[in-house]
């Protein structure tokens, strides 16, 4: 038996229905449900062309940057069910898009923290370029205070001039001292830590302790 096709009803559109998923706490069938159907029937080239197109930073707002991280072991490396229920390997590219964005947008605050830690290792190991870096923030923050203090805010052809000065100072600072090769490798290590946790982790919710429920329920009431 066929079905006519109704024409009041209703479609609802597929960001609307991924929002209320989200806000509902449903992530799990966010994650399940994204299939590339379109490049299932597409070719290579056509899959190669909308790997390279994905960008993870596309959803970024400014309230995920104001986040405060999430706990490491409890959530960001594993949900608490253990690694085969936390990372599997994207079944189509939109997953693989849908869960960078996602976790970029969870764990924003956490791939901060973890990039200025790769960056710190990075430093460690080029004490010159570390001691550079740190020279660099004080003379700009030097010439900050500077520059407000005489008003040269006022005169703009100084000002301009001074920070032109400062800029060229800076380049061959971080040229010479290597400052701008420890911080393109940690850039570079840091975003491909960054696409490989987010494309593997699942978009689930994370296990919440059950023992301190049960233990607050077995306390007695105290009078």
């Amino acid at each position: 038996m066929a079905f006519s096709a109704n024409p009041l009803s209703l479609s609802l559109p597929q960001r609307a229905f991924e929002t209320w998923l989200r806000d509902s706490g449903y992530l799990e069938i966010i994650d399940e449900c994204a299939i590339d159907e379109s490049a299932k029937a597409a070719g290579g080239s056509s899959k190669l062309s909308s790997l390279l197109t994905i960008n993870p930073f596309a959803k970024l707002t400014t309230e995920d940057l104001s986040r405060d991280a999430v706990s490491w072991t409890g959530e960001f490396f594993d949900s608490g069910l253990g690694p085969a229920h936390s990372y599997s390997w994207p079944s189509s590219i939109t997953q693989m898009k849908l869960r960078m964005e996602e976790n970029l947008k969870r764990y924003t605050r956490n791939y901060i923290y973890l990039s200025l830690l790769i960056l710190a290792c990075f430093l460690y190991k080029m004490p010159v370029a570390l001691l550079s870096l740190i020279s660099i923030l004080a003379f700009w923050d030097m010439l900050r205070v500077c520059s407000n203090k005489w008003g040269l805010v006022n005169y703009p052809a100084s000002h301009q001039t001074l920070v032109l000065i400062a800029k060229l100072v800076t380049a061959i600072i971080m040229f010479y001292c290597k400052v701008a090769l420890a911080l393109c490798w940690a850039g570079i290590f840091s975003f491909t830590v960054l696409i490989v946790h987010s494309s593997l982790r699942k978009i689930n919710n994370p296990k919440k302790p059950a023992h301190k429920e049960k233990h607050h329920k077995l306390q007695p009431r105290r009078k």
